[in-house]
């Protein structure tokens, strides 16, 4: 405990990390139980080769080059694999009653225990970089690789050699990489019986790519494991982590999920994108007249306005779009969001943390303590969160979020079957959103259906579109632009409820989502199937695309 102290005011005298980051640290360390060091490496506020030299000349450690390294098949079988996932540690060599071994975590006085406990010798330890121990785990102890060699007979060095070449570090970039440059939102990484499989959604569609062998499977799984630090001998429960990767494209905050299934782990990575232009509401497809209803709906002071749609309909978006028009110096912003897809510079962001509880709605009551104007909740899932935002509405604040709908009338009942009463969202709701993405048509291999397909399809043309625009519906056909999908970028519709008297009043009656949206388009409201067509007969989008998406 002495040696970590001094460790932490050498840190700080000697300019490495300031004072306020050696709070966070602590914190750090108290959250996930663990040494300064790992909470470093995970915070990633020192530079590593700068951490290695500090370590080194304080706790008169060596610095090992493990890259250039190959430790003999005897000193390998010294620690069983699970053990060397499970602590990150590698040994090197042996010198009499002494074992050298790499690790990043000199400060881990348990690990230097149970080592010398394991083995019955002295233990020596040097440090190395994390990404060569990373690298030295994955190829020296691939549990199944191993097992399999052992039993055929076969050296271990031969078996690892296998999937050593092209590297798995090199294989995963490459993987990501190839993600980003087709714009894919997430990558899908399934076990099957004898085979894996790996998508990518691009514009929110699956397509399957195959750059892996099924033996490839276990160390691609333990890599991204170790870069979203994941526990690697878990494989019975489900994780969550995250990482940051700089490509080409740009920086990507990757997050990760990882899942049991019968057929083994299932992972998807979701990959945002840090230098993303944010898009306004005329780019994200929104209509004159409906961004004319929208700007009156978030530029009042206060208020709920709700953003509603399925997983993967653009909902957030939506909101960062609308803070872009109302952010205002006189105005105080604080979001609370699960994820944070996008840094904002002109408004403070809290990410939600389940680990230490906390959620919408413990950060949605403390955020009201800090004298904001506008807040933008990420998502209403509960009552608590729900009652809470309305109270803020109630007491002059505009609250900005999302519900999972599937329509703009739904919202209401929906906030009702929650728990919330009537009355209190007739008084404080401003409106609704409801909206979809649609795939746009590649501009160069589109081509129109014509009258006679039409005439034989199932659509049902809405009357309003004219003899003109029917000639201007086109459909996808493929070409090396769109990677054969026959589509390129992706388009919203919108359905707009803003609230009035009358809706407040079907609100206190209890009155069902339909009889809500039928009044509404009795006023003129136009539902997302009129807005989609009108896509359609712009020649933005086809009518397989919007059917697809709506349903017939």
């Amino acid at each position: 405990m002495q040696q970590q102290l001094n460790i932490e005011e050498s840190l700080v005298k000697e300019g490495i990390i300031s004072a306020s980051q050696l709070q966070t640290l602590k914190l750090e360390q108290q959250r996930s139980a663990v040494t300064l060091v790992e909470a470093i490496h995970r915070l990633k506020f020192v530079p590593e080769d700068v951490l290695i030299d500090f370590l080194c000349k304080k706790l008169r450690l060596v610095k090992f080059n493990l890259a250039d390294f190959t430790p003999p098949k005897e000193i390998l079988q010294l620690l069983p694999a699970d053990f060397t996932w499970k602590y990150r540690v590698v040994p090197l060599s042996r010198e009499h009653d002494e074992l050298v071994v790499g690790l990043i975590d000199p400060l881990n006085t348990a690990l230097l225990e149970e080592l010398r406990f394991r083995t019955g010798l002295f233990i020596k330890p040097q440090l190395v970089r994390e990404d060569e121990l990373n690298d030295a785990l994955i190829k020296y102890y691939d549990r199944r690789k191993t097992k399999r060699a052992e039993g055929a007979g076969v050296s271990v060095e031969a078996a690892v050699k296998e999937v050593s070449e092209p590297t798995i570090v090199e294989a995963v970039n490459l993987l990501l990489l190839q993600a980003a440059r087709v714009n894919a939102s997430d990558i899908h990484i399934e076990p099957q019986e004898g085979k894996m499989r790996i998508h990518l959604r691009v514009d929110g569609v699956l397509k399957e790519i195959s750059p892996f062998e099924q033996d490839l499977y276990n160390v691609l799984v333990s890599r991204i494991k170790i870069m979203s630090n994941m526990d690697i001998a878990e494989r019975r429960l489900p994780q969550d982590g995250r990482f940051k990767i700089d490509l080409e494209e740009g920086s990507i905050d990757v997050r990760v999920s990882v899942i049991p299934t019968i057929q083994g782990e299932s992972v998807v990575l979701r990959l945002l994108r840090q230098n993303k232009k944010l898009l306004t509401m005329q780019e994200l497809g929104m209509a004159k007249e409906n961004f004319s209803k929208y700007l009156r709906l978030i530029q009042r002071p206060s208020g709920i306005v709700l953003v509603t749609g399925p997983t993967g309909s653009g909902k957030t978006t939506t909101l960062y779009a609308s803070l872009m028009i109302i952010k205002s110096a006189e105005r105080n912003i604080i979001t609370i969001e699960d994820p944070v897809e996008y840094q904002l510079d002109f408004c403070r962001q809290i990410q939600v943390n389940p680990k230490v509880n906390l959620l919408f709605s413990t950060g949605l009551r403390s955020i009201l303590r800090h004298d904001p104007d506008i807040i933008m909740v990420g998502e209403i899932r509960d009552r608590e969160t729900a009652e809470i935002a309305i109270q803020a509405a109630l007491t002059g604040h505009l609250v900005l979020s999302t519900l999972h709908t599937n329509d703009a009338a739904s919202a209401v009942t929906r906030l009702i079957d929650m728990g919330i009463e009537p009355f209190l969202i007739a008084s404080c709701l401003n409106g609704v959103v409801a909206q979809r993405l649609l795939r746009v048509l590649c501009p160069k291999c589109k081509k129109p259906m014509g009258e006679e397909a039409l005439k034989n399809s199932s659509f049902k043309i809405p009357k309003e579109i004219t003899e003109d625009q029917r000639r201007n519906i086109y459909q996808a056909q493929g070409c090396q632009n769109c990677l054969h999908t026959g589509f390129a970028g992706r388009v919203g519709i919108y359905e707009i409820m803003e609230m009035e008297p009358q809706i407040g009043r079907l609100t206190v009656e209890k009155a069902s989502s339909e009889q809500i949206s039928s009044y509404c388009r009795s006023k003129g409201m136009e539902s997302l199937y009129d807005d989609g067509w009108k896509k359609v007969a712009s020649g933005t989008t086809s009518p397989q695309e919007l059917m697809r998406i709506l349903g017939a």
